[in-house]
């Protein structure tokens, strides 16, 4: 095939796409623009935002003894915001388009419209009220810092669930999983920009590094704008079952078989594992490491890079030896490395206290064991993670998806909630009980991580069935 005769094809495949009929990749490509933007903006957020608050913390009121608990909490009211915001800025983007008429946005875009550009002004002022660039008085910044905090997770909320809901609002039934795949390889790539290549403009110009990233926010709604216009009526529309958590919980805790709780309070268990080493890492990086914190972003890069290429993989594994064996062995895999990580964290060896210079960063020999851990830790996490909602939905059963989809989702977000101001407040607990100097409670951080982990491997082996009726897991 010609160059130019594939070219026609992939604008037909494109012109049809957007009429609703078949799948293009371009096209979906093009509508995972605005997941793409949540992704960039939260895992900078993560890395940098921590470092920020422990700054001023200190530059503020010197040694806290609740340090970490403050900045546990902080980092948590995204995750607050959602659950109140999403559920309900969805349901109104569902019947918008009835209720304004003649709106001619469509059901999503006027939230995205307007809240990617809100967005955008709100993280490059984080940037601006960092302590890498504010250079007014720290109580004043941290201030300026908390209110552009809220107003960006605000601003986020706003459009988070109106452009997930675009995909299955635009690609037809029988393409979705296609399609959810590539919208969340967008959301990778988004991670990842954010982690390796974003760190480079941020040791030259932090605030650069922001503004890089609100342009690219708006440009996404740019075309965003122009390419997606949203059908009136909706093809292959499905009836989304009203799940009401608790009432949902307490069914599935009255059935004989408890396997679905134990994968729920498993999949509590390793969100926290993983949310908390989300949380601290750039601060374990600058305090432990002592490496700066554009330079805890590329390590931490490192395990985001694993699991987007071990995504796929994981999938095949779990056909050849089943869901449960495949999560025991990624959970395996991320306890040893994270066991690995933890004692090399505590144990001091001279000679990994070496620093060196590798890819422009300044780094102990302890930061490449550190980076190994998280190479296989992205691998084991894509096993557990990938195939861990697709139990709970086989579990289920075919007529309570919806069900098992909200639980899922209530179990991972209580964890991203609980772990982060759960694990601060130990972190400050050893500071006091050990007399530790600031920011030493984080050679710990590992350990917590691994308990969790442990305890959510534990809780998995108590998963006998996969809900099948007459069918056992893979032993």
């Amino acid at each position: 095939m010609s160059v130019r005769n594939y070219l026609t094809n992939v604008k037909e495949s494109y012109n049809r796409a957007k009429e609703g009929e078949g799948f293009s990749f371009l096209f979906t490509v093009v509508i995972g623009l605005g997941f793409f933007t949540t992704a960039i903006t939260w895992a900078m957020y993560n890395v940098y935002i921590p470092t920020y608050l422990d700054e001023y913390l200190f530059l503020n009121w010197g040694e806290l003894p609740f340090a970490s608990t403050i900045i546990g909490f902080i980092m948590v009211l995204d995750n607050i915001v959602a659950v109140i915001m999403q559920p309900w800025i969805g349901h109104i983007s569902d019947r918008i388009w009835k209720r304004y008429s003649p709106n001619k946005w469509g059901r999503r875009m006027p939230f995205i419209v307007i809240g990617i550009p809100l967005g955008a002004i709100f993280f490059t002022m984080l940037g601006l009220f960092g302590t890498d660039n504010f250079t007014g008085s720290p109580m004043t910044g941290f201030i300026l810092l908390l209110l552009t905090i809220g107003g960006f997770n605000i601003s986020m909320a706003l459009y988070r669930s109106p452009v997930v809901a675009l995909m299955p609002d635009l690609v037809p039934k029988e393409y979705r999983s296609r399609g959810n795949g590539l919208i969340n390889l967008m959301g990778g790539v988004g991670a990842l920009m954010a982690l390796f290549i974003l760190p480079i403009v941020y040791r030259k110009n932090p605030l650069l590094a922001y503004l890089i990233v609100s342009l690219v926010m708006i440009f996404c709604l740019v075309i965003l704008y122009f390419t997606i216009k949203e059908p009136e009526v909706l093809k292959d529309k499905e009836e989304k079952e009203k799940v009401k958590i608790i009432e949902t919980v307490k069914e599935f805790f009255a059935q004989e078989d408890k396997s679905m709780i134990f994968i729920l309070f498993a999949i509590f268990a390793w969100f926290l594992g993983y949310n908390v080493i989300e949380t601290f890492f750039s601060l374990y990086g600058v305090n432990i490491l002592q490496i700066e914190k554009e330079d805890a972003s590329t390590i931490l890069g490192v395990l985001a890079l694993m699991f987007i290429l071990s995504s796929v993989p994981a999938g095949f594994v779990a056909k050849k030896i089943g869901r449960k064996r495949t999560i025991l062995v990624g959970l395996g895999i991320i306890l040893v490395a994270l066991v690995i990580a933890a004692i090399f964290s505590v144990v001091t060896i001279p000679s990994l206290q070496t620093r060196t210079t590798f890819l422009g960063m300044d780094v102990p020999y302890t930061a490449f064991i550190i980076l190994g851990c998280f190479f296989f830790s992205g691998i084991g996490w894509a096993f557990v993670n990938i195939n861990s909602i697709v139990i709970v939905w086989t579990l289920a059963g075919k007529e309570r998806v919806g069900a098992g989809t909200g639980v899922y989702y209530f179990f991972s977000a209580s964890a991203a909630i609980i772990g982060p101001v759960l694990v601060g407040g130990i972190f400050d607990l050893i500071k006091y009980i050990f007399g530790l100097p600031a920011g030493l409670q984080y050679k710990t951080l590992f350990f917590f991580s691994a308990f969790f982990y442990l305890v959510a491997m534990v809780l998995t082996l108590f998963v006998k069935t996969t809900g099948v009726e007459g069918e056992k897991e893979e032993e």
